[in-house]
């Protein structure tokens, strides 16, 4: 009779629940398989200020063969070359913290990219060229609130299968008069 008993105390304590909806803001990040996965994450991230998913497309040692480096435009990397001399992933999340926490709440950022091409695949890495506009309204007196140029990423496999970004080099884009681009914003937000 006791052992019922506590069988039907067991039982009762075992009802399920209704889910719940995850708590946090997720966003819109595909596991990213593929290249051009690792480039509709990154996008989203940006467009929807997140970090974590920003973070998910940059190559990390702790996931990734290959460790994450930045290039700046010729420009930038002369007139700022102490910001960009230890840059590392670690930076480029707090730059990419800096722009959002400077970009007022009602704000959003806009990305786009333009004449997009694979200029080189294999199964151990793809290099996607792209030039892009970013729009960004920061309230930074030394910088355009549209920023252009031509962004080279190096797309590599991690230990997973999963693929993210090992190397982004930025370039002025050759039409372009005035230096306007990525790398700036960063160093600026690097200071």
């Amino acid at each position: 009779m006791r052992s019922m008993l506590l069988i039907a105390v067991l039982l009762s304590s075992c009802a399920t629940r209704t889910p719940e909806e995850p708590t946090g803001n997720r966003g819109t990040y595909e596991p990213p398989t593929s290249p051009s996965i690792v480039i509709e994450n990154f996008q989203y991230a940006v467009i929807e200020k997140n970090t974590q998913n920003f973070m998910l497309c940059l190559a990390d040692q702790s996931r990734s063969r290959y460790p994450y480096v930045f290039e700046p435009s010729a420009e930038a990397g002369a007139r700022f070359q102490a910001v960009f001399a230890s840059w590392s992933v670690t930076k480029e999340q707090q730059a990419f913290l800096s722009m959002i926490a400077r970009l007022p709440t009602d704000q959003n950022l806009g990305l786009e990219f333009d004449n997009s091409n694979i200029a080189y695949a294999s199964p151990d890495s793809t290099v996607w060229v792209s030039d892009y506009t970013l729009t960004a309204q920061l309230g930074i007196a030394s910088l355009p609130t549209v920023l252009n140029g031509t962004m080279v990423l190096s797309i590599t496999p991690e230990v997973s299968g999963l693929w993210s970004i090992s190397r982004w080099s930025d370039a002025k884009r050759p039409t372009d008069t005035v230096e306007s681009t990525w790398s700036l914003l960063k160093a600026q937000l690097s200071n």
